[in-house]
């Protein structure tokens, strides 16, 4: 491949005088695009890296974890300093202070990017790039961006190896080639009957080295560049490194036509409301100004009234979204007193006795179905981010999203309005 090159005058003191002379290049692209990176380890740490020196103008980093001692040796971003601090901020405090941009805007939010950041977040962005080790994160990230039409980068890394795939606004997706084992990986946290979180989970660690992340992070921000500058992005395939052998291998990936993740929001109506502050009644108000009375709003997310004790069937009051809920809490305190084998055989007794429900829950939500103390509930209470993307019905059945935009600038800071 030749590169041609653009006739000016060098100005050495201009940080991104030898990107400019590429003939497509275009700073101003790059100093108007808004990033979020998803991961601040060892891949995200060299990606932002990347964005940095490159002069991103806006960039968002997402992460929920703590720095610890291990992390240093593939963390450029990171000092012994910092262990104990929270990675996306210790990585956004670094990035401002690397980043060329003078105008750059570097915000980062900590926590859990599956539960805790509404789609708004991803709706703002020009390209989403997942920096994670975990398949959950990657099929939320997926389904995240597919919902708001964002293009998005997967980067893998493991030993010597690592792998890179484009996905675009729509053809194939990250979900489309999937394996099954892939998906009982994603739900490892989880508790297979209720879908509460696992209080004690022995976290796999992966085997990575650098050198690799900084190979694969590289290939991954150079087709971020390209496809902020449609310059033909390798959307739809998989860039696979064998370190080892030092080969590359390209692989298209196959579309599945009945995909579950291929579904869009085409219209969003914003309601300015905090989901830190605003009531369920609150946003039931809001709705139905657009819909009628009687609306049903669908917040994507499951609300326990009440569970059944596992050993004994005594009920539970939880009064809690589902990923909020842990498994040793589906156990009353007289059960968690007694031994495991007399554990096992009173729930095998209550099993055979018992046939009323076993978990009491909502997922839907309308004024003349819910109960005054549901309703009085704060949004957060409920499960719902901020930031968040949800479905409305009317009473003649009647579609419509919704995005909850009050905590914009409390999410965003200054991305918010850039």
């Amino acid at each position: 491949m030749v590169f041609q090159l653009k006739e000016q005058h060098v100005d050495e003191n201009d940080p991104f005088e030898r990107q400019r002379r590429i003939d497509w290049w275009d700073q101003n692209i790059l100093r108007q695009a808004k990033i979020m990176v998803i991961g601040a380890g060892a891949l995200g740490n060299e990606a932002l890296k990347n964005l940095a020196l490159l002069g991103v103008g806006g960039l968002f980093i997402i992460d929920f974890d703590t720095i610890s001692g291990s992390n240093l040796s593939r963390t450029v971003l990171f000092r012994k300093e910092d262990i104990g601090r929270e990675k996306a901020a210790a990585a956004a405090a670094a990035i401002k202070d690397l980043a060329l941009e003078t105008t750059s805007k570097v915000e980062y939010f900590h926590g859990d990017m599956v539960w805790d950041l509404g789609l708004g977040a991803y709706r703002r962005m020009d390209v989403v790039l997942s920096c994670v080790d975990n398949d959950e994160a990657r099929l939320a990230t997926n389904r995240a961006c597919r919902s708001v039409g964002v293009p998005w980068i997967n980067a893998g890394i493991l030993g010597f190896s690592g792998n890179v795939m484009i996905f675009g606004k729509e053809g194939v997706c990250y979900e489309c080639n999937v394996t099954p084992e892939q998906i009982e990986d994603s739900r490892s946290r989880y508790d297979s009957c209720e879908s509460v979180r696992k209080r004690f989970l022995q976290e796999e660690k992966m085997p990575t080295v650098q050198i690799t992340s900084a190979l694969i992070s590289a290939l991954q921000v150079q087709e971020a560049i390209k496809l902020l500058h449609n310059q033909q992005p390798a959307i739809g395939k998989r860039i696979a490194f064998n370190g080892l052998t030092n080969s590359y291998l390209v692989i298209t990936l196959q579309a599945l036509e009945d995909c579950l993740a291929h579904g869009s929001y085409e219209k969003i109506q914003e309601i300015f409301l905090s989901v830190y502050t605003s009531t369920l009644d609150d946003l039931l108000v809001a709705v139905e100004n657009y819909l009628g009375d009687n609306a049903v709003l669908d917040l994507g997310r499951r609300f326990i009234l009440e569970i059944r004790c596992r050993y004994c069937g005594k009920i539970i009051p939880l009064m809690r979204p589902a990923h909020r809920i842990f498994d040793d809490e589906l156990v009353c305190s007289n059960c968690h007193k007694t031994d495991q084998t007399t554990q096992h055989t009173i729930m095998e007794s209550f099993a055979k006795s018992s046939d009323e429900t076993y978990v009491k829950s909502i997922t839907r939500f309308s004024r003349s179905e819910t109960s005054e103390e549901i309703l009085s509930l704060t949004l957060w209470d409920l499960g719902v981010p901020p930031l968040h993307i949800f479905s409305a019905t009317s009473s003649q059945g009647k579609h419509k999203a919704f995005e909850l935009t009050g905590d914009c600038v409390k999410v965003l800071g200054t991305l918010a309005g850039s």
